[in-house]
């Protein structure tokens, strides 16, 4: 591919041309979005929508009977997993788990880098969903900011199967270069709060200024640790460890002590 065609700007271009593809909500997950619409939305309702996803029932049970939340019940009825975790709670797990169909593609190659976005993605939200307990922020709502943060590389990673050409390389540049853009554009488009639309565009700003630790300050410290130690920012230079209540030298520590804990989330998210 020559440099006046390269990846990142054949999607540019699209963008412009208002011709690139935004990803849809799958149908269970945007069925889900609209009975949190509903002010009386119950139990039975939401397990009659939830239904329509086996896949995604089934995780909800499994997190029900997890020790994940150090429950001793144990239920095998997806109404009375959800009366035991709340509506709210499922309800944005749910929508999570459906999100995981989006990311596939036709190409094999294509299809590996579909699987790394999520495991990463994946590892975020686990990271972010223990440290909304110390924040005392909502759980289920920190994982979906970790889930979404990159899924700005869907239209990339789908571009990219459309192209003649392209190497790995130019394809995870162009992914870290435009995910940031396109992730606030599908969220905005899929009418997601701002706290969480907002994320993928800010979670790499550790200068960000804010009142109080938000879901992004969040994502920012789970992406910082995961990253490697040649790619990790100091942690004195991002806000959002002070705004969490930690220290900077303390960082790394806190996080080591939180990490059994991190493990067992993925391992039951992920199962």
């Amino acid at each position: 591919m020559s440099q006046r065609h390269t990846l990142a700007a054949y999607i540019m271009q699209a963008v412009e041309d208002n011709k690139l593809v935004l990803p849809t909500l799958p149908e269970v997950a945007l069925q889900i979005r609209r009975c949190e619409d509903n002010p009386n939305l119950d139990v039975m309702e939401l397990a009659r929508t939830i239904e329509h996803d086996p896949a995604t029932a089934a995780q909800i049970l499994r997190i029900a009977n997890s020790p994940l939340l150090r429950r001793e019940v144990k239920v095998a009825d997806l109404s009375k997993a959800i009366s035991l975790l709340g509506i709210n709670y499922t309800a944005k797990l749910a929508v999570s788990f459906a999100l995981k169909q989006l990311f596939s593609s036709t190409n094999p190659d294509l299809q590996h880098q579909m699987r790394n976005v999520w495991a990463h993605s994946m590892k975020v939200a686990c990271h972010c969903y223990v440290l909304a307990r110390h924040a005392k922020l909502m759980q289920e709502e920190a994982f979906l900011a970790g889930l979404l943060h990159q899924i700005g590389a869907l239209p990339i990673i789908s571009m990219a199967n459309q192209t003649a050409t392209y190497d790995e390389n130019e394809l995870l540049n162009t992914i870290h270069q435009l995910h940031p853009m396109l992730g606030e554009q599908i969220l905005s488009h899929w009418q997601f709060p701002r706290e969480i639309a907002d994320v993928p565009q800010n979670y790499t700003d550790g200068d960000r200024y804010i009142s109080r630790v938000d879901y992004c300050d969040l994502v920012t410290i789970a992406s910082n640790h995961l990253q490697s130690d040649d790619d990790k920012h100091p942690w004195a230079d991002i806000a959002a460890i002070e705004r969490l209540g930690w220290h900077a030298p303390e960082a790394d520590e806190k996080l080591a002590a939180l990490q059994d804990e991190i493990d067992l989330a993925y391992e039951i998210f992920n199962g």
